[in-house]
């Protein structure tokens, strides 16, 4: 017994220093119902760094790509697609340890015209599903460059066990739909408003109802008959009004 009494030689009682983090502010206020589908990330990508007290000035997403990780690092890269003077260091992200930010920078540096953006998206699709995000995000970015390719990958990724990878895949379909006859876009529509979680049959809804085709109209009465939440049937019900008559 120690001198105490009550505790043995080989029990020590450690006290660790309090310990706290402060990770990046990620509570964004809805985004104005007016905004285009396709300018979502943009928008969100301003607010996310607005919110962490960076500016989208030059200065500020230039000191942001060098001295930011993970989320934050994304945002600037993504913020810094009219940006000439970020081209080197974009080109520094696609290169580092980061697959998501790299994939964010390659995005940005397509939208500046660097041609070698598209081929570091082009790479990306072929990292494994499940082990990375980047090449769901990295498909959905070259269909809005012109390039339809990666749509293998958001088939394959729609139907993954992991509800981030099918999320992220659901949130590409939008632009995929110009290609519709090269690719099945609605039909991967079709399937996401069967996907056995909720958020992304609402997703899938969010994009419908951007879209306002006529051609989604089977689609959308077909989930009318099945779907058993109330809000998403609301939701498909208000779109299938609203579509154009034909």
């Amino acid at each position: 017994m120690t001198e105490s009494g009550n505790k043995s030689d080989s029990q020590e009682v450690y006290r660790l220093a309090d310990m706290h983090f402060e990770g990046p502010n990620l509570d964004l206020p809805s985004p104005p119902a007016d905004l285009p589908y396709e300018r979502f990330e943009d928008w969100r990508s301003r607010e996310l760094l607005a919110r962490n007290g960076i500016p989208a000035t030059e200065e500020a997403l230039l000191a942001a790509l060098q001295t930011q990780s993970n989320v934050l690092l994304s945002a600037a890269a993504h913020a810094s697609a009219s940006l000439p003077a970020a081209a080197p260091l974009l080109r520094q992200i696609i290169h580092g340890p980061d697959d998501y930010a790299a994939v964010e920078a390659a995005y940005a540096l397509a939208r500046l015209g660097e041609e070698d953006g598209k081929e570091t998206l082009r790479n990306a699709l072929r990292r494994p599903l499940g082990a990375y995000l980047s090449p769901v995000l990295a498909a959905g970015y070259l269909a809005q460059l012109g390039d339809p390719s990666g749509f293998p990958v958001i088939r394959e990724a729609l139907g993954h066990e992991l509800l981030a990878i099918r999320m992220l895949a659901c949130k590409q379909l939008f632009f995929f739909v110009p290609y519709q006859g090269q690719v099945d876009a609605l039909g991967l529509f079709e399937r996401a408003l069967e996907d056995r979680d909720p958020t992304v049959q609402g997703q899938a809804l969010a994009q419908l109802r951007s879209l306002r085709s006529p051609a989604t109209r089977p689609m959308l009465e077909k989930y009318l008959k099945h779907v058993e939440d109330r809000y998403l049937r609301d939701l498909a019900r208000e779109i299938v009004e609203a579509l154009p008559k034909t």
